[in-house]
């Protein structure tokens, strides 16, 4: 079983989110929820290279990255990211057996299909 409330906690609200996600609509979606949850800024890319790339250039607060990218995961973000300290969330619809690596530590996952109330106990922890 996938572990849903371990991991890393935003210590507070993020101005600059990054998300991977590799479906437009899921995409867009979050994007809007995550505004609505006074997040000032949302990178949203498709692959992992764009990321790599956006990772390298800004700061972020939190990344919100979807496990599986068609034929390519989001690993070697989730790696890059925990390097430099910033706090990752898994979003995937596997709901068991899910295995990462330990050098990522503690990861947040959140589970497919989510909500926006998924969404602010990430973003607004208590």
């Amino acid at each position: 079983m996938i572990p849903e409330t371990t991991g890393q906690l935003v210590a507070r609200s993020p101005s600059l989110v990054l998300l991977v996600e590799d479906s437009a609509i899921i995409a867009m979606n979050t994007e809007a929820l995550l505004r609505e949850l006074d997040v000032a800024d949302v990178r949203t890319v498709a692959c992992v290279a764009d990321a790599l790339a956006l990772v390298d250039q800004m700061q972020f607060d939190l990344a919100i990255l979807d496990l599986n990218l068609g034929d390519e995961t989001s690993l070697p973000v989730a790696e890059r990211l925990t390097e430099g300290k910033v706090p990752i969330v898994i979003a995937t619809g596997f709901d068991e057996g899910l295995q990462l690596p330990a050098s990522l530590g503690a990861v947040r996952i959140l589970k497919k299909p989510y909500s926006f109330e998924d969404l602010e106990r990430i973003i607004r922890p208590e």
